[in-house]
Formats: C-alpha cells, structure tokens, sequence
C-alpha cells in the first residue's frame, strides 16, 4: 500500500508499530535519527512518516524528510514537549504511541488512498496519450 518510515529512539516501539504497519500491506523502514532518516528518504521518498515529537523538536525545517508527493508527517511522542510553528503546520496528526496504533493505520490507508485518487502514487503508471490522427 504505503511506504512509510518511522523515526525514533525506542527501537521496541518502532518494532512493535513496524509488525503492525506491514500486516496491513505496508512497506515500512525505520531510522533511530533524523539525519539518518533524510538519507533514507532520499532514495525512497515515503508517503508517510511518522515521527517521535522529541526528534522533530530539534529540527526547524521538515523538508529534508523528503515525503513524497502527496505524502504526510506524523508526530508522535510526549506532548509537552515543544514543536517549532513550522513543523506544527507540517504535521497531519499527533499521536500517543503504541495507544494509537489503530489510528496510525488509518492514517496511513487514508494517505494512499489520498495519493492515489489525487494521482500522485508513483506506482500508478500513467496512461498513454491516445491523439487520434496525429
């Protein structure tokens, strides 16, 4: 269905959210860092990232996530802590993992399916021109 990729600390956590994501359908990969995370996503842009909110505090600018078109950013985590405003407005949900886990699943059904009547999944091929008499 989806690519997603899921960003933080806790590799127990990311584990447990990862086997839940792939029943689904989804392709999943994970980093334990932002940086690493932006490599990643630099040779497979995912649609959906999902994001500890202590990791996202400490960068002012999503765009080196690398999200594909049409593609969301998740921020999950302790609450209090403090998002910049231009990663706050970047971000679709908020969630309290592993409590949310189903709504993190409907997020990301709910992406692709965006993406893809959009026409922005890039595994749609595109059809080919039909020019009669040209």
């Amino acid at each position: 269905m989806a690519d997603i990729l899921l960003i933080g600390a806790d590799a127990a956590l990311l584990e447990g959210i990862a086997q839940a994501l792939v029943a689904a359908g989804h392709h999943v990969l994970t980093a334990a860092t932002v940086a690493e995370a932006s490599f990643i996503a630099a040779a497979a842009p995912p649609l959906l990232v999902a994001c500890d909110r202590a990791l996202l505090a400490s960068v002012g600018d999503t765009r080196g996530l690398g999200l594909a078109p049409g593609g969301a950013l998740v921020a999950y985590g302790d609450p209090a802590t403090p998002l910049p405003a231009p990663v706050r407005r970047a971000v679709l949900a908020e969630l309290r993992l592993p409590l949310e886990r189903a709504r993190l699943l409907a997020l990301a059904a709910h992406v692709a399916s965006r993406a893809r009547t959009t026409g922005r999944d890039a595994r749609t091929p595109t059809p080919p021109e039909s020019r009669p008499g040209v």
